[in-house]
């Protein structure tokens, strides 16, 4: 048996797991669900059924807005939103959790900004910018999901273990090598962790910002439902992207996976070759 056959696990076969796990999670929800859609109106709380039909009804461009142009459009702020938000994010925490005297001065703003409500970056956003396309929702996203992954990315890299730092220092160690074989390995897990948490975040503010800050979107099509009291359309232009950010969280996951057994086979090839 190989050494890449010996250490890395059956890849496909952690991926099938996970979608088996999640599809059976949305069973038991969706029985959840029905059992409780059973006790109202389907106005008021509509079951599985009626939701089916009210999904087909957006998606097939039954409803009022185009479901090409109003999901393209929310996805591209959400993703505009979450790598600018990723890359600052990134930046800061590093700082932060690496260079310990300059963290009191930049923790202060980013305490500040973690204490600034979403609708109030919202209306902010509207009366600097007004009405836009991508500006509005693109910066109530960076605004609040930058310092949320911010936090989680100090936290995670001022874990790391001094006793690892001060052995490569004894060692005189490169900086290029400290990064390389310390500080990377231990924030990878981080970083994912952060993009999964932030491309979630990203997808609620972008529709917060939509119903403020814009004329098309998700966010405006859940709006229009809402002041007619159809909660059967409000949830069913929901159901998709929820679909899609599932899908990308699972992504995400196996991609971490994948990184962290390719490091685990790069460990034991250079053990084995030195």
């Amino acid at each position: 048996m190989s050494i890449r056959q010996s250490v890395l696990p059956d890849i496909g076969s952690a991926f099938v797991r996970q979608i088996t796990v999640t599809a059976v999670s949305v069973a038991l929800f969706a029985l959840a669900w029905q059992t409780i859609a059973a006790a109202f109106t389907p106005r008021q709380f509509p079951g599985i059924i009626e939701l089916a039909e009210n999904v087909w009804v957006v998606i097939s461009g039954g409803d009022r807005f185009a479901p090409g142009v109003t999901y393209g459009t929310t996805i591209t702020r959400v993703v505009m939103g979450f790598i600018i938000s990723m890359v600052l994010a990134t930046f800061w925490g590093v700082i932060m959790g690496v260079q310990q005297s300059i963290t009191d001065y930049l923790a202060g703003p980013l305490f500040v900004l973690l204490t600034v409500p979403s609708v109030v970056w919202a209306f902010v956003g509207v009366l600097w910018l007004g009405l836009t396309e991508f500006a509005v929702p693109v910066l109530v996203i960076v605004l609040i999901v930058f310092p949320y992954l911010t936090a989680i990315i100090w936290e995670g890299t001022r874990d790391l273990s001094e006793n690892l730092l001060k052995m490569a220092t004894a060692y005189d160690a490169r900086s290029s090598h400290i990064w390389r074989d310390i500080y990377l390995p231990h924030i990878k897990p981080v970083l994912f962790g952060a993009m999964r948490v932030g491309l979630a975040v990203s997808w609620k503010l972008a529709l917060v910002a939509e119903v403020f800050g814009t004329a098309t979107g998700v966010g405006v099509a859940v709006n229009y439902h809402f002041e007619a009291f159809d909660t059967g359309m409000v949830i069913a232009w929901a159901i998709p992207v929820i679909g899609v950010m599932i899908i990308a969280d699972r992504l995400l996951r196996w991609s971490e996976h994948r990184a962290a057994q390719k490091r685990g086979y790069d460990t034991e090839t250079t053990n084995i070759i030195t």
